[in-house]
């Protein structure tokens, strides 16, 4: 069921705020900054931004598509995205920032014309949703991304808008091919459940931990972890 108005209007305004956050941050990056490895194998703080860049503009694309009756796949293939987000990683610190606020502000204009949209589609493969989850799609990316470029970056969501991201990212763990049993408790009062190739896992915190644990593997002291 579609989220309600004001669910809606929230996560809009989170991916805007938490965008902002994280162009704050990025800013500053000297050369030196933006070639600094990640947690992500292979990949520098430079990937990262071309990935985020990569994905606001595939959405925004989408959204378009989806006014014009004719919405495009994201990429034809892995390998498309790959090559894309390797070639985005060669453009200097300036460009990437630019690219970065760009893509994020044409995209952020689109994502209000999907409240109440239910037609689906496929932001990554085989992962069908609806268009007004689009907003959860691209706030997940900016989140998750914001702690690869920075790991002491302190994350803070409303709690409805928290529980919604993290019931969107259950759905996304669920689709791993290789992927443990785990049940999430969020103090806010969800409970998600997936299935997996070993003993189930239990975790209990709040809901935006619980996003980047299932995300990142990211253990914050607010989290309690038991196994059934």
């Amino acid at each position: 069921m579609p989220m309600s108005r004001a669910q809606f209007t929230d996560v809009v305004t989170a991916v805007r705020e938490h965008t902002s956050v994280l162009l704050g941050l990025t800013i500053g990056y000297s050369a030196e900054d933006w070639a600094a490895p990640t947690a992500l194998q292979g990949w520098t703080r430079s990937h990262v931004a071309s990935h985020l860049v990569d994905g606001a503009d595939c959405l925004a694309r989408t959204v378009e598509g989806l006014r014009s009756g004719d919405p495009e796949p994201l990429h034809a293939s892995t390998d498309e995205e790959r090559v894309a987000i390797e070639l985005g990683a060669l453009a200097s610190g300036l460009d990437l920032q630019i690219r970065l606020d760009t893509s994020a502000s044409r995209l952020q204009k689109l994502l209000p014309d999907l409240e109440g949209v239910t037609t689906l589609v496929e932001p990554r493969p085989g992962f069908r949703i609806p268009a007004w989850r689009v907003p959860l799609t691209r706030l997940g990316e900016v989140v998750t991304h914001h702690v690869d470029l920075d790991p002491d970056a302190r994350i803070e969501l409303e709690p409805d808008t928290a529980v919604s991201l993290l019931a969107h990212e259950v759905e996304r763990y669920a689709l791993r091919s290789k992927r443990s049993a785990v049940r999430v408790v969020a103090d806010e009062g969800y409970e998600g459940a997936v299935e997996g190739s070993d003993d189930e896992a239990e975790v209990r915190g709040p809901a935006t931990d619980l996003v980047l644990w299932l995300t990142r593997g990211i253990v914050s002291p607010n989290l309690i972890r038991s196994w059934a």
